[in-house]
């Protein structure tokens, strides 16, 4: 199992490495480059998790194929991982090393889910509001969900708003259970 914060602190190190090295673009770029590959080629994948064939012709196969394309701060990345085991990880350090980079540079997620799909103004309008919220940078994405029936469901940032007419319809469901009715007596 990949843990979430053994690939954050690689990412975390990466990415300070990395700034140092004024390469961070590049480095992000290159590493999704790599996970990609590494989930999607079943072959390398088996390569390299592969014990019967040798660390030493893993390594060779590293400084051949990659070294010559890849900068410092990610091929070191692959040496290190290949050396403790754990390029299973590569995919998930990629994701923790976009949010790590996104947050350092002031940039925050989210999403909003509505019945019907907003319009680019619609969507405008949000991101300007939820930037003044919170005094960050906002990259917006959008889902459409026909089973909110209406309104809007924002997360960002591990917080939800949540003004969707599904859920208001639950709240005045609750409610009803819960009231006493009162006798005419």
């Amino acid at each position: 199992m990949i843990s979430v914060a053994l690939a954050r602190r690689y990412a975390r190190a990466l990415l300070m490495l990395a700034q140092r090295k004024e390469s961070l673009p590049r480095t992000q770029e290159e590493l999704r480059g790599l996970a990609t590959l590494f989930e999607r080629d079943p072959r390398v994948r088996r390569f390299f998790e592969s014990p019967g064939i040798a660390r030493s012709e893993k390594l060779q196969f590293l400084e051949a194929r990659f070294k010559p394309r890849l900068g410092e701060p990610a091929y070191g990345l692959l040496h290190v991982l290949l050396r403790r085991h754990r390029l299973d990880h590569l995919p998930a350090i990629a994701d923790e090393l976009t949010k790590l980079s996104e947050a350092a540079q002031g940039i925050v997620r989210a999403t909003i889910r509505t019945a019907v799909a907003i319009t680019d103004g619609q969507a405008d309008v949000l991101t300007m509001a939820l930037g003044r919220k919170t005094g960050k940078s906002i990259m917006l994405a959008r889902e459409v969900d026909a089973s909110l029936i209406g309104g809007a469901l924002v997360s960002m940032d591990h917080h939800v708003i949540d003004g969707t007419l599904a859920t208001e319809l639950w709240r005045i469901r609750r409610q009803l259970r819960e009231a006493r009715v009162h006798g005419r007596g």
